[in-house]
């Protein structure tokens, strides 16, 4: 899957406490991972075995990566024979029938669109090589590119037809993607595939978008630090729990300096140009779709107005602002552990689909 300029990943979080180390004791649990590029994009599978599930484990991995790319057959842009690329180039000429798991994929990511009055827009697409981040080729758009291309960013503009299993892009050159949910939405296909063949605990990791369940061999949570965007020495927070998915949306992972300015990666779809509310957002979710898709738009959106809409949502979320202050929602509890101080991810968690009244 070709990843997009307003692609958002977990690279605010590290020192992630996820690998099971030293001797265990005869019969007890053990863990195994296992790492592929899949969707252009690391992936890596760590399940908790019991002994007896051990021999099994390197044909589950193998069916995990399978089930990973048969999602990218159908949800990839940069493959010139999948439904999303079949979609894409009959905008404003015709409907495509396409599958029911794309048509949901879709559904629900227009859903988080309206939810967020359009701070996430699948259609952004379009956007897609006006900016570039690598060193040596950077370049920002010119005000006339992101004249003539804006009027193409409408999430409202994207027809889908349950009834006839058909997608439709009402303006000629528009691009639909779902770049911004698609690494999360196959790590939650995979962790409830892999929870299904009786693996108590474990984790998928799609280029740091990461689903959890369960908890380690030894029975603890998992935990991860959230790093300061700024300065990837100091630690936010800790957060550790058990069946959550997070994920974050930070200005510190693709940019470059111009004229005194930080152009990154996370654009704002009402301007074309870059987000400037905020540093970072991670959000917790039970979905990894959901956090996904909503740290984006809260990044976008700002701390702000993001934490009332986030909270609406049933999501947790610990915010950067462009000011350097530390937003958290509710639902997160401090608490000391053995390695510190931490938050724990209150339980129950909705999976963010409600719509925000205005």
């Amino acid at each position: 899957m070709r990843t997009l300029p307003v692609r958002c990943s977990l690279m605010g979080l590290f020192g992630l406490s996820l690998l099971f180390a030293g001797p265990t004791a005869a019969g007890a649990d053990v863990m195994e991972c296992s790492e592929q590029v899949a969707m252009g994009t690391p992936f890596k599978i760590c399940l908790v075995a019991r002994q007896e599930q051990v021999l099994n484990v390197t044909f589950d991995f193998k069916a995990a990566f399978k089930e990973i790319d048969r999602i990218n057959q159908w949800m990839s842009d940069w493959l010139p024979d999948s439904e999303l690329s079949r979609v894409n180039r009959a905008a404003g000429a015709q409907a495509v029938p396409v599958s029911k798991e794309l048509l949901t994929a879709v559904r629900e990511t227009l859903a988080i669109s309206k939810a967020s009055e359009g701070a996430l827009d699948p259609t952004f697409n379009v956007f897609f090589g006006l900016y570039r981040f690598r060193a040596g080729e950077e370049r920002e758009p010119s005000e006339a590119e992101i004249a003539e291309r804006l009027p193409l960013i409408d999430w409202k503009s994207v027809v889908l037809d349950e009834a006839k299993g058909t997608l439709f892009l009402k303006k000629p050159g528009m691009k639909l993607g779902l770049g911004a949910v698609g690494q999360s939405y196959a790590a939650d296909r995979v962790a409830e595939m892999l929870k299904a063949r009786g693996y108590r605990g474990g984790y998928v990791d799609g280029s740091g978008d990461t689903v959890f369940w369960g908890t380690k061999p030894d029975g603890a949570k998992w935990t991860t630090a959230i790093r300061d965007p700024r300065d990837k020495s100091k630690v936010i927070l800790r957060i550790y729990g058990t069946d959550f998915a997070i994920t974050t949306c930070g200005d510190d992972e693709k940019f470059f300096i111009k004229d005194g300015r930080r152009v990154h990666h996370v654009i704002n779809p009402k301007t074309g140009r870059p987000a400037g509310l905020s540093h970072q957002v991670t959000v917790i979710a039970k979905r990894g779709f959901d956090a996904d898709a909503w740290d984006t738009a809260a990044f976008v959106m700002g701390p702000g107005k993001a934490k009332a809409v986030l909270e609406s949502q049933g999501l947790r979320a610990v915010m950067v602002g462009i000011d350097g202050t530390v937003t958290l929602t509710k639902g997160l509890t401090q608490q000391q552990t053995s390695w510190g101080e931490g938050y724990t991810v209150d339980e129950p968690q909705a999976e963010g689909k409600k719509e925000v009244k205005k």
